[in-house]
């Protein structure tokens, strides 16, 4: 299992949205994506993408807006 970083700081959708489909169509099964973003309407579109892609999937708040969106690929 690798893991891979993704920094979306200061971007809005749907650039996180696309860096993400980007990188998880270049991993490996089991490997997991770190986005982190600021921009709330974001992590909404990751998780709702993870979803309908079957991936697991979790979000924390890692600071005062500032999340943290972990993808597995299934």
């Amino acid at each position: 299992m690798a893991i891979y970083y993704l920094d979306m700081l200061g971007e809005i959708c749907p650039h996180p949205l696309y860096g993400a489909k980007d990188k998880m169509s270049k991993m490996e099964p089991d490997d997991m994506l770190i986005i982190e973003t600021d921009f709330s309407r974001s992590v909404r579109s990751l998780l709702d993408w993870a979803d309908k892609q079957g991936y697991k999937f979790d979000v924390e708040e890692v600071d005062n807006g500032v999340w943290q969106v972990k993808i597995t690929k299934v």
